[in-house]
């Protein structure tokens, strides 16, 4: 029998599963948020990297957690991005409806993790149909971006991820984050979108949602299309769900 995740750490602490999409700044990421608000008194949690040695279609990020929990109860979370680029427009409402069905929650990013990062230091609003270099260059220029001004000029994963200098720049910045992130849900072109509608509770385990219900955990309304979310980021539910970022500004869903 496989040892259940809480069973590794205290009691005490939260763990969660996390697979993503890109192996160099999502990793790194989410190693930021262990070691920078891990250990909060009250609020401790560990955020487990189900890491691959390649890069993983959205589908695959969440078989990919869905294999590595020891049991169904186990919170999981599935990273992945619109990214237009790579012809994914069947993939991404397949790998949404195989989460719904297994529990898994899921962070989409539209265009991509950039957007996230961004939302730190300004709003943006504009539809960009899943590239993400306009976002990428803002990010770059940003004087408040310490560290981004190279990020992803070198080759392969080498520019990007989150250094040391790169981390501090996005730290205390969580709550404008947030509410950027929560602002264009509340903006979707979709309608009927609201991130007060959203959840922050865990999943109960596969099967326990219908589609429906579990889409609504994000704030959009049903019928709303995730490959029309443009742009959005689900980032911040998991944040949110953290407590990193709402403690000043009273967020909570």
């Amino acid at each position: 029998m496989r040892r259940s995740l809480d069973s590794f750490h205290d009691e005490s602490r939260r763990v969660v599963l996390i697979a993503a999409e890109g192996q160099k700044t999502e990793r790194e990421y989410i190693k930021f948020l262990n070691d920078k608000y891990g250990d909060r008194p009250g609020q401790k949690f560990f955020l487990r990297f189900c890491g691959s040695n390649r890069g993983l279609r959205p589908s695959e990020v969440v078989k990919h957690v869905i294999d590595a929990a020891s049991s169904g109860e186990d919170e999981k979370w599935a990273l992945f991005d619109r990214d237009s680029a790579d012809n994914r427009d069947e993939d991404i409402p397949a790998a949404m409806r195989l989460a719904a069905k297994e529990g898994v929650q899921v962070a989409l990013s539209h265009p991509s993790i950039e957007l996230w990062l961004l939302l730190h230091f300004q709003p943006f609003t504009s539809q960009e149909g899943g590239l993400s270099d306009k976002i990428v260059d803002q990010l770059r220029k940003h004087p408040r971006a310490k560290g981004f001004a190279d990020y992803d000029k070198k080759s392969g994963d080498r520019g990007k991820g989150i250094t040391e200098e790169r981390g501090k720049s996005l730290m205390k910045k969580e709550a404008d984050a947030i509410g950027n992130a929560r602002g264009l849900v509340a903006n979707c072109s979709n309608g009927g979108c609201s991130p007060k509608k959203a959840s922050l509770e865990k999943i109960s385990g596969p099967g326990s949602e219908s589609y429906e219900q579990w889409n609504r955990r994000s704030g959009h309304a049903d019928g709303c299309d995730p490959l029309k979310r443009d742009p959005s980021t689900d980032l911040w539910r998991l944040l949110s769900m953290l407590e990193i970022g709402t403690e000043s500004s009273g967020r909570r869903g």
